[in-house]
């Protein structure tokens, strides 16, 4: 199964043929900028209001293939139109396409200048309502490619009517000073979220136009009793709650950090490694909405659910899942939500007491929503709306509306300790103002009147094949005064060696690491290397932050695991790293028998230098060199036979030169 983690890259039509033309010959369209600061600014003003997160404004366009760009005929006889568009400082931009109809064969690309992210192909298949919404491109400047067929040119209905212009960051990888959610998050890839995996592989976070202006949500797939991979989506209404809202819905998929990163760190509140833009879905048709914010802008009196069907196949390669769900009345003994927050990569945060049925921001009155009232680990924020609420039995009970929580202010390692309120998902199954359509029809298409629903994988394939062992791990250097230890291995696959695997899990110890029960006692590095594809070399730094001590000696064992859970076999270095204040010498002392074994003596350097090392009689004279000026590196055990079997009984001495010290050791010989 390939990696959740990305997808095969798209080859542009541009790159495909020699004959094209110079990107910088492509016709260019230029897109008015905005006020960037005033808008800042605004929505600093609106931190403490209801609505979702605003991260662009929305220009309107009509660029078209009959009037702007660049034809031209490729060798194959096909048509290729480019367009590059241009909003100056722009941090993202993206397209709606109001008039988007294709002929058969022909597919359209979106990428950035220097084509390090290609979206599509898409095809006539991906209109939903005649239009298409595209993922972001960041940067000031995206291009357009369209490939058609020879003779069907004149079949091409293409119209750009709205330019997507991000004044602030959705985190991404490539960002320069992306906003910050806050170091009090936890990241889906940390072990508390072990239990969760399938819930994990739900939630997605969108983007989607409204009223001129764009904004990011979270959400869930959900299950239906029909179990037939039905794509809904549940969210907020105050996010979504329009069919014209829905149908500029863009879907990020599995975009979360690969690895743990702790509580309270500088590197929690940056930015992921994973690239957002590599799974994605676009449009939606809205089914079930019971909220306020579609006529009132306002969520009391109502639990502010929307379901969505999402208008394009999910590729089973996404390895996504379909949560349950619950209608119960009853109330869960704890909770967790999962997240995007401020749109940055997916987060877990966990709630041990019994939530309150209370309604929107009030303590105690109405029954449309769940409080929470502080989050023990982890904590929501703008981008966060819309994001599933799970009972202990792991099915949604609410979404978020909104709330307090977040990161501490003075302590951003820490959470607030402020509520939060998710609508109730029992309302929706009762109630609905879109179109008089419930929860319960559409969630419920066999009438069973069930009040729980399990949820489902979006694939019944099962994989069973772990990543292959990892080679060649070895030490390669260690640095004892700064209590550091590189190491370097091979990277192995998703699946035996092929693909991606999804972590690595590294660890040290001061014994040997040879089973799972060492492996589970021995100390985690907080931050391995993203893994690369099978076969490429992997470095990993460990060093004080991640615990080693100075003089200690260390084990090593790293394991891989892909994206269904499998882990590979333990793979250790042969050899220790010896973290050494000073330079260690220890002879075996005394030789005996007839034929007198050979005597072995080791040592350890704290700074690698060139060492002669040559044994004496007990008059001074030398019986034989056994180092030769060799440099010798620091942090590693060295060990030297000194051969005894050709020698009388007696002392004999070891003399240890190196550039920088001196040191002798006795052995004695009996026979």
């Amino acid at each position: 199964m390939p990696s959740a983690f990305a997808q095969e890259r798209s080859i542009l039509p541009s790159q495909r043929s020699a004959s094209v033309q110079a990107l910088q010959a492509v016709a260019m369209e230029t897109v008015p900028a905005v006020d960037a600061a005033a808008l800042r600014a605004e929505d600093q003003t609106r931190s403490g209001q209801v609505g979702p997160y605003r991260y662009g404004k929305t220009v309107d366009a009509s660029f078209s293939p009959e009037r702007h760009g660049t034809w031209e005929r490729l060798s194959s006889g096909a048509w290729l139109w480019r367009l590059r568009i241009r909003s100056r400082d722009a941090v993202s931009l993206s397209l709606g396409f109001t008039q988007f109809q294709l002929p058969d064969g022909a597919a359209l690309y979106l990428h950035a200048p220097g084509e390090s992210a290609v979206h599509g192909p898409y095809t006539a298949a991906d209109a939903t309502e005649e239009q298409h919404w595209t993922p972001l491109v960041r940067g000031e400047t995206l291009i357009v490619e369209l490939e058609v067929p020879a003779a069907r040119r004149q079949a091409v209905r293409l119209r750009v009517g709205k330019v997507v212009r991000g004044y602030r960051s959705l985190p991404g990888r490539g960002d320069t000073a992306p906003a910050k959610s806050g170091s009090c998050n936890l990241d889906v890839a940390c072990e508390e979220a072990d239990p969760w995996r399938e819930q994990v592989r739900s939630v997605g976070r969108y983007t989607f136009e409204s009223d001129g202006a764009t904004f990011v949500c979270s959400g869930a797939l959900v299950n239906n009793t029909a179990e037939d991979r039905t794509p809904y989506f549940m969210t907020a209404e105050h996010c979504v709650s329009t069919p014209e809202e829905a149908t500029t819905m863009v879907f990020y998929w599995n975009y979360q950090n690969r690895t743990c990163r702790s509580l309270g760190s500088a590197e929690n509140g940056t930015v992921t490694e994973d690239d957002p833009g590599d799974q994605t879905s676009s449009g939606a048709v809205l089914r079930v909405r019971s909220g306020n914010w579609h006529d009132e802008r306002q969520i009391d009196g109502k639990p502010d659910l929307t379901l969505v069907e999402i208008d394009d196949e999910i590729p089973d390669a996404y390895n996504l899942y379909f949560s349950g769900w619950s209608r119960a009345q009853m109330a869960s003994t704890e909770s967790v939500t999962i997240h995007h927050p401020q749109g940055h990569g997916k987060r877990i945060s966990f709630d041990e007491d019994a939530p309150r049925v209370t309604g929107f921001g009030d303590e105690l009155g109405g029954d449309t929503h769940l409080r929470i009232g502080d989050w023990e680990l982890g904590t929501t924020e703008g981008g966060s709306s819309g994001g599933p609420l799970y009972n202990a039995e792991q099915r949604i009970v609410g979404v978020l509306s909104g709330g307090l929580a977040g990161c501490g202010i003075g302590s951003p390692g820490e959470d607030n300790d402020e509520p939060d309120w998710y609508g109730r998902l029992a309302l929706g199954f009762e109630r609905g103002d879109f179109e008089g359509a419930t929860l319960a029809d559409v969630l419920d298409p066999r009438n069973t009147g069930q009040e729980t629903l399990d949820g489902r994988a979006q694939t019944d394939q099962v994989d069973a094949t772990p990543p292959a062992p990892i080679e060649n791990v070895r030490i390669s250097r260690v640095r004892t005064r700064d209590q550091e230890v590189t190491l370097m291995w091979k990277a192995t696959g998703d699946d035996d060696r092929s693909g991606t695997a999804q972590r690595y899990d590294l660890r040290f110890d001061t014994t040997r690491i040879e089973t799972p029960d060492d492996l589970r006692q021995a100390q985690r590095v907080e931050s391995p290397p993203l893994p690369s594809k099978a076969g490429q070399a992997e470095t990993a730094v460990v060093d004080k932050l991640d615990g080693l001590r100075s003089g200690r000696s260390y084990y090593f064992a790293v394991v891989a695991e892909d994206d269904a859970g499998n882990r590979s076999p333990i793979a250790t270095p042969q050899r220790k790293a010896v973290l050494t204040n000073d330079i260690k010498i220890e002879t075996g002392g005394v030789a005996t028998g007839g034929n007198a074994s050979p005597s072995e003596a080791r040592f350890v350097l704290n700074e690698s230098q060139e060492i002669r090392v040559v044994l004496y009689d007990m008059l001074g004279r030398r019986v034989r060199v056994l180092l030769d000026d060799r440099k010798v590196p620091e942090g590693f055990e060295q060990r030297l036979q000194v051969p005894t079997g050709s020698l009388s009984s007696g002392p004999y001495f070891l003399r240890f030169t190196g550039d920088r010290f001196a040191a002798t050791r006795k052995i004695v010989v009996v026979k």
